[in-house]
């Protein structure tokens, strides 16, 4: 069922369209009637499919109502009712967008063809999304990747990844799904899962825009596209350079890496991080501390944590064997620091996923 708000200063037509609406047979429900703009406005927490509204309101007009709405609901579709036939008010409601432009006195049959084609636009609009969340379903895997790159400062292999994953996008996605929304599922799913890993991105001047230029939404221009994720990716390895006071210190990253790499081994630990690292242990301690913000042992168990979270989720081996592939030999104390790191305990993060 589709929401609807009805914008119209005089009662009787905003009582007359509602009752078109609701007769006219289609999934739409007025979830809200205004009799000016700023009412409108408030009746945006409905989160509504379509607006039709009036031009001449007090206030805020229905093209200003049209402009600010889209600002919090970029999705929304517009149709405009009014009595007012000059064409600078239709080429302005044009250049905005809206779904149609009707003059009253309406004509039932006329709103009721209007309105079914709203509807195809809508159930278009609505397979699109599904399109959108089933690709990002099956690329969910690379865009792990992409972010275990990111956070362990491999450039090449975040690079190449990247590369990999707009390939994929330009052969079976891009007709689609907007090229701007490309640049959005990166950011989207690279901030979360980095602010998770505790990487805080919080108050980031470039963490607070969107990397999407809407230009390339029509344009489909795909080196662009890359361009801006390329330096989305830049921007997102500067903050956990920054974040880790790496500098040139590139032993931390190293031991880093190694230990990524060697999840398994259930003898890993501060001595042989100090060894890969090339220090003592006192030493290699204190500067993995002052680089990272936690102990290696600390970090060893969150990652090792992490990597269970992941391996629970897949579904694909039990609770024991992930203990194992993590670098657990007993799985009382695996369970018992899954569950204080996360809040459950694994067997019962598989019964949850599994009733998802």
């Amino acid at each position: 069922m589709y929401k609807v708000i009805i914008a119209d200063d005089e009662y009787m037509i905003h009582r007359s369209l509602a009752k078109l609406v609701e007769s006219s047979g289609l999934p739409f429900r007025v979830a809200g009637e205004a009799e000016d703009g700023e009412e409108a406005l408030i009746l945006l927490e409905e989160q509504p499919a379509l607006i039709i509204t009036d031009i001449c309101m007090p206030g805020i007009d229905g093209l200003d109502l049209i402009e600010k709405a889209r600002e919090t609901c970029p999705d929304v579709l517009f149709l405009i009712i009014s009595g007012y036939g000059e064409f600078e008010y239709a080429q302005r409601a044009l250049r905005l967008g809206v779904e149609d432009f009707l003059l009253k006195p309406v004509s039932p049959d006329k709103f009721q063809q209007t309105l079914t084609t709203i509807h195809l636009r809508l159930e278009k609009q609505k397979r699109k999304v599904l399109d959108y969340r089933q690709w990002v379903l099956s690329h969910e895997e690379m865009l792990k990747e992409l972010t275990d790159a990111v956070w362990r400062l491999d450039e090449p292999a975040a690079e190449e990844i990247l590369h990999e994953l707009i390939s994929h996008y330009e052969e079976d996605a891009a007709e689609d799904i907007p090229t701007y929304t490309l640049i959005n599922i990166l950011q989207e799913k690279l901030d979360g899962e980095l602010q998770y890993r505790g990487l805080n991105l919080q108050g980031t001047p470039a963490s607070r825009k969107s990397w999407a230029d809407e230009e390339t939404e029509s344009t489909k221009d795909l080196p662009s596209v890359h361009k801006q994720c390329t330096a989305y990716i830049q921007f997102l390895l500067h903050a956990v350079r920054k974040s880790r006071n790496f500098g040139s210190r590139t032993h931390i990253s190293k031991v880093i890496k190694y230990t990524e790499e060697h999840l398994s081994d259930r003898h890993l630990s501060v001595q042989t991080a100090a060894d890969v690292a090339g220090m003592s242990v006192t030493y290699f301690s204190r500067l993995f501390k002052e680089e990272t913000g936690t102990s290696y042992v600390q970090y060893l168990i969150g990652l090792r944590m992490e990597e269970a979270r992941s391996l629970l989720e897949q579904q694909i081996h039990s609770a024991s064997e992930i203990c194992e592939r993590v670098g657990y030999t007993d799985y009382p104390h695996f369970s018992k620091t899954f569950k204080k790191i996360h809040g459950i305990a694994p067997a019962d993060y598989i019964k949850h996923h599994r009733s998802i």
